[in-house]
């Protein structure tokens, strides 16, 4: 039975927020295809990350300090994400309001119950000290492991206290994630998430809402 604290974006069946997600493959694309699957929710678009991609491809130094931190290659800070989405949006003739934002735990579950908003999170950690995001039930992580630092966008898409894994763990965060899965959102600990949410970043999340 599902708990009164339980929340699924529009109350969408996991199997629906997770047809969204897009796969960034073994690349540091993972704000492009975060930007591209939330307007897609929002607007039912069928954007893809791959246009961003291709266009900073031919920016000024591949979109380096407003879109990315180092070239086209090497990811995107929070800001830089919310510039992304503007501008995706933008091109596509899409008018949603993008903020950079600092929230806390409960801010982003209320974020859930507003069906005309998503919010997208960074997570950050060290080498060695990484957290378990897993697919669905499993238990091993689909995260790959830091060089030194490493960081990933994703969507929040679920809050739910009795999601557990395989070893009956409790993983209440669920996040479209741009990896492969299709059928099941990506899931975290309470401990990994809190621990890592934001950290080392400035801001720790990005509010996209449909304002039309």
């Amino acid at each position: 039975m599902m708990s009164s604290s339980t929340i699924y974006w529009r109350g969408w069946p996991e199997s629906q927020l997770a047809s969204y997600q897009q796969n960034q493959g073994s690349t540091n694309h993972c704000a492009k295809y975060a930007a591209a699957a939330a307007l897609n929710m929002l607007y039912s678009s069928s954007l893809s990350g791959d246009s961003l991609v291709a266009w900073l491809k031919d920016r000024l130094f591949k979109g380096t300090l407003r879109y990315t931190i180092l070239g086209n290659n090497h990811g995107s800070f929070v800001f830089q994400t919310a510039n992304l989405i503007r501008r995706l949006a933008r091109f596509n003739g899409l008018t949603p309001e993008v903020k950079s934002k600092i929230g806390n735990i409960q801010s982003l579950k209320n974020s859930l119950q507003f069906g005309n908003s998503l919010t997208l999170v960074s997570v950050t950690y060290f080498q060695g000290q990484e957290p378990v995001i897993a697919y669905g039930s499993n238990t091993g992580s689909a995260l790959a492991a830091a060089k030194w630092v490493g960081g990933h966008l994703m969507i929040l898409g679920a809050f739910d206290p009795g999601h557990k894994n395989l070893e009956d763990t409790h993983t209440p965060w669920g996040f479209l994630s741009s990896w492969p899965g299709k059928d099941h959102l990506y899931w975290m600990t309470d401990i990994d998430f809190r621990q890592s949410w934001g950290r080392l970043s400035l801001y720790n999340l990005v509010t996209i809402t449909r304002t039309d």
